[in-house]
């Protein structure tokens, strides 16, 4: 392992095992170092994402197991990978890829047309904001927010400030220029500075996509150009690790949160910023029966829906409706109709029912209601929000997030 890269950063959990970062120059791996036996295992980042996972190493003496859980590791981790970002070159290509992901959650969808704005794909739904351009003259519109304002947020968009005044103004950099974006950031950072700091960490950092492998896209994040059958090229300054001239960084190619190597997590995490003051109010449970539980709990079966492949995992889902007039409450089981390995029997979500008829509404700008896109997007909030949940502690010292 050693030969062909090398450990950055190390910390002594206690005298058995340590923890340590290793790389050649491009993405980081964490390495669990078993003191007793001399032996080494190489990960990616996303093994620590799953906090109450448990690791088991052999001790000292014969037949001795010390056991420890993921949630021992958090402060090891977190200095770990700050002396990571401080050696290596990871700032500015982190903030780079900052500046390229607000670029691509906040692009506007071009609409000129009524009817396209009732009957918008599922592609330009996924938007945050809509250059609106229905008007006779297609030069001219407003940029309009597609997500519910709090009042907090309110002054911080001004309508004066959204006006689109020619063709070449109807852009993500227009709407940047606007100010509005900086002033929703300030206004409220958790939900429009925050995550996108955390997921632009996560992926640089090859953590999961929210639990999917985006880990070809994270080493195109730190692909410089260079031949690539060669280990990157450092040299030491002090403390500090830096590329040579020869390699220095070079702008990232622009992208789409629907191209395909980022797995979904950029409409997750424009799912999340949509649905946020929804997301703590989404119960999603595994359990081995869904149809039992929700019958058990007094809840009346509605409607079944099919679920292709890709939306709510890796398989096809068969979805039941059910509803409980009583307590207020939508259920849906959620039944994977193949083997999958991301989690074990049913998926179980209940969402109140007037939250559930508002998704419904801020998934649409005037067009019909979309059970099947709506119920794929809350499922994404809340699994963004775990994974989000999940990742920031292991980040927040470096990621530059506000309070």
């Amino acid at each position: 392992m050693d030969d062909k890269g090398q450990i950055i950063s190390s910390f002594d959990i206690d005298e058995n095992l340590a923890l340590q970062i290793w790389t050649k120059g491009k993405t980081p791996r964490l390495v669990i170092f078993n003191k007793n036996k001399n032996s080494k295992k190489l990960i990616h980042l996303s093994w620590v994402e799953k906090r109450d996972r448990k690791l088991s190493i052999n001790g000292k003496t014969r037949g001795q197991t010390i056991s420890y859980t993921v949630q021992d590791f958090e402060t090891a981790i977190q200095k770990i990978l700050m002396e990571y970002v401080l050696r290596t070159n990871f700032k500015p290509k982190f903030f780079r890829l900052v500046l390229d992901l607000e670029k691509a959650v906040f692009n506007p969808e071009i609409i000129t047309s009524s009817k396209d704005m009732t009957l918008m794909t599922e592609d330009k739904r996924s938007s945050l904001w809509i250059s609106d351009c229905t008007g006779e003259d297609k030069r001219f519109g407003m940029f309009r927010p597609f997500f519910p304002v709090s009042e907090t947020e309110k002054n911080a968009i001004q309508e004066d400030k959204l006006k689109i005044i020619g063709n070449n103004s109807r852009s993500i950099d227009t709407l940047q220029k606007s100010g509005v974006i900086e002033a929703l950031k300030k206004a409220n950072p958790e939900r429009w500075h925050n995550p996108i700091r955390v997921t632009a960490a996560a992926m640089m950092l090859v953590f999961s996509y929210c639990n999917e492998d985006g880990s070809k896209f994270s080493e195109s994040l730190w692909d410089d150009g260079s031949n690539k059958n060669q280990p990157q090229q450092f040299q030491q300054f002090g403390t500090q690790m830096i590329q040579k001239a020869s390699t220095l960084p070079k702008k990232n190619k622009a992208f789409s949160i629907h191209d395909a190597n980022l797995v979904k997590i950029g409409h997750k995490l424009v799912a999340y910023m949509r649905h946020f003051y929804e997301a703590d109010k989404i119960d999603l449970t595994c359990v081995l029966d869904s149809d039992k539980e929700l019958q058990d709990a007094a809840y009346v079966r509605s409607r079944r829906v099919d679920f292709h492949t890709g939306s709510i995992g890796d398989v096809p889902y068969k979805v039941t409706f059910y509803e409980n007039e009583a307590e207020n409450m939508i259920g849906l089981g959620c039944i994977p109709q193949l083997p999958t390995a991301k989690h074990s029997g049913h998926l179980l979500m209940k969402i109140p029912t007037d939250i559930y008829k508002q998704a419904l509404q801020l998934d649409t700008m005037g067009g019909p209601d979309d059970d099947y896109y709506t119920i794929t997007r809350l499922l994404w909030t809340r699994q963004f929000k775990e994974w989000y949940d999940n990742v920031m502690p292991y980040v927040k010292n470096f990621a530059g997030l506000s309070k």
